[in-house]
């Protein structure tokens, strides 16, 4: 388990690298974008806001993002990747129309200003490393399992294009396990054009121009906005982000982190960005096995998902723009199958690593899988809180019979 932070050297950065690293990178970017970033358009157009300031959104959560990911995982050589607060983003689609947005960037700020403090609160730190491995993997499956569900969807929706993908999957993972991913995005892309499914459209290259927004401050949008967005950072994207890295053998410590992530949020919102936490899902593919094949060298994984990050932030548009190319059916099957074997890794672990019969790893699964939300909080809290709450009294029973 990785747990001292590194000497930084990076001289040897591209001694480390190795090319299953850069495609772990850019698929990361890929599904990134193609997922919640895709989100921001529907919080614009629910908020009556112009397209000008959903460019500098994604602007502002690539560039900072990625800035503090590849500085944390240089600082600790560890996979470390940044991103924004994905149940942030469904949240203010329904949360912000009504706020003004200068009301909505101090909101941002002073959440921000949340998780920096939080970071600094000794009890949670210590809270966050002590989360038993068995449950954080447990946690980790039951955020990745949706995926697979939703590839096996896709490929019900179209069976022709999903199932090409599929076969080069499985074709290659055994002969080129590292290059099999690479393999479904090549297939996918031919097959869309063999099957006439793509969008095709004149491609403008142009740079996205952020835009600074200047702050105001009130006590509704602090009520309505910060206090809800930092609670949803930390239950929906810190606690699961921990769990993540713990599953795959690293155990960074969540103090500088969390104050790393606060300011670099600070710097994002006044371009009109919400809050930049730590990776969750996407952090399984740049900490796997695939993305290289030393541990202790995954770092730089992240460091290019962070390179990669910022070059498609500086060209937002132009980048969405060929997203759109893709059915959305080929995006959703290359995502569930770059995490099955993240997937099965989890799984793995929850039970292997579990006391025989403990129940413990299965109502994390159970109850964050179930989507249950009380007090608009999200299921992966819920789920590890009662897989701890069971843990512990498997653990008071075994020691009174003991």
């Amino acid at each position: 388990m990785t747990t001292a932070r590194a000497r930084w050297r990076p001289l040897t950065f591209w001694q480390d690298s190795h090319p299953s690293a850069v495609l772990a990178g850019a698929v990361a970017v890929l599904i990134g974008w193609a997922g919640p970033n895709v989100l921001i358009s529907a919080v614009a157009q629910a908020a009556d806001l112009p397209s000008s300031v959903a460019m500098s959104w994604l602007w502002a959560h690539a560039v900072f993002a990625g800035v503090t990911g590849i500085v944390l995982s240089l600082r600790t050589r560890m996979p470390i990747l940044s991103t924004w607060s994905t149940p942030g983003i469904a949240f203010l689609v329904t949360a912000l129309p009504g706020i003004p947005f200068p009301e909505a960037v101090g909101a941002f700020l002073l959440s921000g200003l949340l998780v920096f403090l939080l970071g600094a609160f000794p009890p949670l730190v210590r809270a966050l490393q002590a989360m038993p491995a068995p449950l954080a993997a447990a946690l980790n499956a039951a955020i990745l399992l949706p995926f697979a569900f939703r590839a096996l969807q896709a490929f019900g929706e179209a069976p022709a294009l999903v199932g090409v993908m599929i076969a080069a999957f499985f074709l290659l993972r055994p002969v080129a396990p590292r290059w099999a991913v690479a393999g479904v995005l090549l297939s996918g892309v031919v097959a869309t054009a063999v099957l006439g499914l793509g969008h095709p459209a004149p491609l403008t290259l142009a740079l996205t121009r952020p835009e600074f927004v200047w702050p105001q401050f009130s006590l509704h949008a602090t009520l309505n906005l910060a206090l809800p967005l930092t609670v949803l950072a930390f239950t929906g994207q810190f606690v699961p982000g921990f769990g993540v890295l713990k599953t795959n053998g690293y155990e960074p410590a969540p103090g500088p982190i969390l104050r790393a992530c606060g300011l670099a949020s600070l710097g994002a919102a006044v371009f009109g960005c919400h809050n930049l936490t730590l990776g969750a899902l996407l952090a399984n593919i740049v900490s796997g096995p695939d993305a290289h094949p030393a541990a202790d060298k995954r770092y730089v994984a992240a460091v290019w998902a962070g390179a990669l990050n910022i070059l498609v932030g500086l060209f937002a548009g132009t980048f969405l723009h060929l997203m759109g190319l893709l059915p959305p059916q080929a995006l959703a099957a290359l995502a569930g199958l770059a995490l099955l074997s993240a997937t099965g890794n989890s799984l793995h672990a929850a039970f292997q690593g579990a006391a025989a019969g403990s129940l413990a790893a299965p109502v994390v699964l159970a109850v964050t899988l179930s989507g249950v939300a009380p007090l608009g909080i999200g299921a992966a809290f819920w789920g590890i809180l009662a897989g701890l709450a069971v843990y512990a009294l498997e653990r008071r029973s075994s020691q009174a019979t003991s």
